[in-house]
This record gives C-alpha cells, sequence and structure tokens, in this order.
C-alpha cells in the first residue's frame, strides 16, 4: 500500500487499515498541541471504533518532530476569562480515563517532544513504543 501524503488541514487523521485503527496528531508545526478540536476529534474517533468490531487495535502518533508538547497554551491564554479552558481540562481527563478503560488495544508510538497532555495521552495506553526524545534545556531555552 502506497503512503499518500497526510491532508494539511485536519488536525486529527483517523485511519482504518485492515483491523488496526490509527490516529495520527496532525499540527506538526505546532508541535501536535492539544485543543479543544483535538480533544473531540480524539473522543468522535475512539468512541466510533469501541463499537466496531472490525477493529482490534489503536495506534496513537504524531506527525512531525513531536508526538505532542501538550495544551495549547495560546488558547488557555485567549479564552482565560471565561470556563472554556475548564471544560477543555475536564474532557482532556475523561478522554485519558476513557483511553484507560478502552475495550481495544491502544498503542501510543512516541517519538520526538512529548509533554504536559501529551504525555497524559501515552500513559493510559496499554502498550507504548518511546524512540530518541528531544527535551527543553532551561539554561538556554533550546530544544
Amino acid at each position: 500500500m502506497a503512503q499518500q501524503p497526510l491532508n494539511q488541514e485536519e488536525v486529527v487523521l483517523g485511519e482504518e487499515i485492515g483491523n488496526v485503527r490509527l490516529i495520527t496528531l496532525n499540527k506538526p508545526r505546532q508541535l501536535n498541541v492539544i485543543s479543544s478540536e483535538v480533544v473531540a476529534l480524539l473522543a468522535k474517533y475512539l468512541e466510533k471504533w469501541e463499537k466496531d468490531d472490525a477493529a482490534k487495535l489503536v495506534i496513537f502518533k504524531g506527525n512531525g518532530r513531536a508526538f505532542s508538547a501538550g495544551g495549547d497554551l495560546k488558547m488557555f491564554y485567549e479564552h482565560r476569562s471565561d470556563d472554556t479552558c475548564l471544560e477543555v481540562v475536564y474532557r482532556m481527563y475523561w478522554l485519558c480515563n476513557h483511553i484507560h478503560t478502552y475495550k481495544k488495544t491502544t498503542v501510543a508510538l512516541v517519538h520526538g517532544i512529548v509533554m504536559g497532555g501529551g504525555g497524559a495521552l501515552v500513559v493510559p495506553s496499554n502498550f507504548s513504543a518511546v524512540t530518541k526524545m528531544l527535551y527543553v534545556s532551561s539554561q538556554n531555552n533550546t530544544i
């Protein structure tokens, strides 16, 4: 099967390949930050595939040099005066619990930067395959 280019407009891609379901975080220029849209799409795919008898395995991965740099801090800053941020945090906790109790096997393929909410997606998976990761240096603010 030939590799097709990723759709640049979609922030989360869901693919069905035989019995495998692949979720790709697709905001590489923003290090796959987790926004309210990302959380909603992840939940949508997981709920759909949990009911699908053909789905046996769900794999999470990130596009680009990061699995996920965590929550979208810009979103939190812009909406600090309303309940939007609280709602996103609540939904993210729900999503992590849903992954932890998911009825299908889940695998996180982690490469590159992973922080905060990105790590929260990895921890509840049944299995994690982690390659060399990049860390932010607090001394000179470089990656």
